[in-house]
């Protein structure tokens, strides 16, 4: 999901076209921490050691959380106001440590005057969608569909 914000981004400062962007458990994160990381630290899978640990490897030496690499809508992040950014289908898992930094985003695409169609799955882990023998399955799986049909 991160990755495909970034993709999208690209090819709006490149003048291309994207009909639409599918964002699945976006790893997001950013400086302080949100509700759902002190919340759901060491369950489901992650912890926020793992985390921290994942951003340090891959953000620039002298960067923090901020960057817009992890935190794309973030203080450091572009305005998306006014950009022909893609509609986009936002799956969210409740029960992921980056939920609320997820459901940010999507607030964020919001205010820039975007469209995002939010799903938010409550009881939904990470990883959810690679299990197709559960009813999130099935549900995303619809949700996509139908998106991709509308782009």
């Amino acid at each position: 999901g991160n990755i495909a914000h970034h993709v999208a981004m690209t090819a709006v400062e490149s003048g291309i076209e994207v009909s639409g962007n599918i964002l699945l458990n976006p790893m997001f994160g950013g400086e302080g921490r949100k509700e759902s990381e002190l919340l759901l630290d060491g369950k489901y899978f992650v912890t926020l050691q793992d985390r921290d640990w994942y951003w340090r490897a891959f953000l620039p030496e002298d960067a923090d959380r901020d960057h817009p690499a992890c935190n794309p809508l973030g203080p450091n992040g572009p305005n998306l106001e006014g950009l022909p950014f893609p509609k986009t289908l936002m799956v969210v898992a409740g029960l992921d440590l980056v939920r609320d930094w997820q459901l940010a985003y999507a607030d964020r695409l919001n205010q820039s005057g975007q469209t995002v169609k939010l799903m938010h799955l409550k009881q939904a882990t990470i990883g959810f969608y690679l299990l197709p023998n559960n009813n999130h399955f099935f549900e995303v799986m619809e949700e996509i569909k139908n998106f991709v049909n509308d782009c």
